[in-house]
């Protein structure tokens, strides 16, 4: 399967479905040079990947750390081996790992002579259904997540759903949460298949899941397509975003996942909407039923009201104010600007108090 995913002034971009690993980079269709910057436990736990790699006569450059190489330092080590091996600007770099290799190898992209052909092949659900779409590419900056990076789209984006099968549970719901929030935020009848679809996800039938993930991520396509630089209408990707945030933020020190922060700030959001009158309870209450039918565990993760308020503050989505991203129904989310502190305040540290980890 090959579609178009979205087009720009000035970029066409392609979702390729790969049959399975081993046609994985028959899909790329280059003629050129090629880099493949890929992280290294993809590679070991798929070994057939590297001989591909070697077949094709491609060039191999393997990301052992991931989060911790997505630094300057590892940037300009990536530059050296292209120039070292002579790489010029028709040529091609492919991104394959999780979402820190796939900014990393993207940021490479965008800058690299002013701009290479870049492929991305994302081999998580996260990477898959939310980093690899939207064009955002980025380093991290001291202990700044993603503090230095560029808008700049894939020519093609390539999906295999081989990949999940390796996943422990916690990390396929890692990237679970991002479809459960694309479904919130688009319609009713996207919500109720995932109800309908339940235990199939749960048992990972590669077929629902390439059906959910490509209709995950042309939903997102759509949005980025209307609001590319993120000036309007794709504020509503921060549903449940901007509460995760300040979650992750008091949580630096410990193992938790971004999508079990984020199926805890949607939980908040919905709360605070029901808590502002803006949803009715029977939606409010499908929507929570559908955040609370997967095992999410969230024992890991600790909440604290004023932390979590101090965090959002400084998040760099917002400026002095909070803003917020609310649902006033399945399918239409809402931007509450300039939140009155002392209200949300008080909501949060009620709605921890009945929060069940």
């Amino acid at each position: 399967m090959k579609k178009i995913l979205f087009e720009t002034n000035k970029d066409e971009v392609q979702l390729i479905s790969a049959k399975n690993l081993g046609d994985l980079f028959n899909s790329l269709a280059v003629d050129t040079k090629c880099c493949v910057v890929a992280d290294k436990k993809v590679l070991d736990m798929h070994n057939s990947l590297r001989e591909q790699i070697k077949n094709k006569n491609f060039e191999l450059y393997e990301i052992s750390n991931p989060e911790e190489e997505k630094s300057i330092g590892s940037y300009t080590n990536i530059i050296d081996f292209l120039d070292s091996k002579s790489f010029k600007r028709s040529d091609c770099i492919v991104g394959l790992g999780g979402g820190a290799v796939t900014d990393l190898a993207g940021f490479v992209s965008s800058t690299y002579m002013r701009g290479l052909n870049y492929v991305q092949i994302p081999t998580s659900l996260l990477s898959q259904v939310d980093a690899s779409i939207g064009g955002k590419t980025a380093i991290n900056y001291g202990k700044i997540k993603n503090f230095i990076g560029t808008f700049y789209n894939p020519s093609k984006i390539i999906i295999c759903p081989d990949f999940l099968s390796t996943l422990n549970e916690q990390e396929f719901l890692n990237g679970f949460a991002e479809v459960i929030k694309h479904s919130l935020i688009t319609s009713e009848d996207s919500v109720n298949k995932l109800i309908k679809k339940e235990e199939k996800i749960k048992n990972r039938d590669l077929e629902t899941l390439l059906e959910i993930i490509e209709e995950s991520i042309q939903t997102k396509a759509s949005i980025v397509t209307e609001d590319f630089t993120e000036k309007g209408k794709r504020k509503f990707l921060n549903f449940g975003h901007t509460f995760a945030h300040g979650i992750e933020s008091i949580n630096l020190n410990r193992p938790i996942l971004h999508g079990h922060a984020v199926i805890i700030g949607m939980m908040m959001a919905l709360d605070y909407s029901k808590y502002l009158e803006l949803i009715d309870i029977d939606v409010h209450e499908k929507s929570m039923k559908l955040l609370k039918s997967f095992n999410f565990d969230f024992s890991n993760i600790r909440l604290g009201a004023d932390e979590i308020i101090e965090a959002m503050k400084s998040d760099k989505k917002n400026t002095n104010t909070i803003n917020l991203v609310l649902l006033k129904d399945i399918g239409s989310p809402y931007i509450l600007e300039e939140v009155n502190e002392k209200r949300l305040a008080k909501f949060i540290k009620n709605f921890i108090e009945n929060f069940e980890q």
